[in-house]
């Protein structure tokens, strides 16, 4: 469950902060936060760059984790249909806070998506991402399959209903995970408008 907040500053500046929260559906759930700042910057009408940094706080024995990246990003409307196809280029290096490189994380994640309107105010989401990480693994660890809802309460702020299946590959047990999000999205009055 999340909400994020965009706030555009300029026709090709912007920014967005997240807060994100996370809670296993496990016999001893265990719950994590994240928080995120990102800004993006457009450069076509169809493509945009967006860079950023993430912190997860330390929980269940594991370390504080600082994430910063930087996306590629594209959305495409197809003819004049209802159809619209995104993808997103993303690259992260994950790591404690002051940790010097050991315990370093870098991934590349390709994501592509299709965005269906089924009438007014209301959309379909369907994503498929892969994880590849070049540190000591060099391999694919993990990919997301979503399908989601997305609703627009007003012209303002959005809420998306999804459901991910996830598949962590290349260890020993594989394992997958169900997940189920609940994400709103307000736009703040824009600042090259006044409102």
């Amino acid at each position: 469950m999340g909400v994020s907040f965009d706030h555009k500053l300029s026709p090709h500046w912007g920014y967005g902060i997240d807060v994100e929260h996370r809670r296993s559906l496990a016999a001893s759930p265990q719950e994590i936060f994240l928080f995120l700042l990102a800004g993006n910057l457009r450069f076509t009408e169809n493509n945009s760059f967006t860079f950023g940094a993430r912190f997860e706080p330390a929980a269940h024995g594991n370390l504080s984790t600082l994430r910063f990246f930087t996306d590629l990003n594209t959305k495409l409307p197809i003819g004049d249909g209802p159809f619209t196809f995104e993808s997103r280029l993303r690259y992260q290096q994950d790591r404690p806070p002051g940790e010097r490189g050991s315990l370093r994380r870098v991934s590349i994640r390709p994501q592509i998506g299709l965005t269906t309107k089924l009438k007014d105010g209301i959309a379909l989401v369907t994503e498929l991402e892969g994880r590849f990480r070049f540190d000591n693994r060099n391999e694919w660890s993990r990919f997301r399959y979503t399908a989601g809802l997305e609703f627009a309460v007003t012209d303002r702020l959005k809420m998306e209903v999804f459901y991910r299946f996830e598949n962590r590959v290349n260890i020993a047990p594989a394992r997958s995970t169900t997940i189920l999000g609940l994400y709103a999205n307000y736009v703040l009055p824009d600042s090259t408008s006044g409102g």
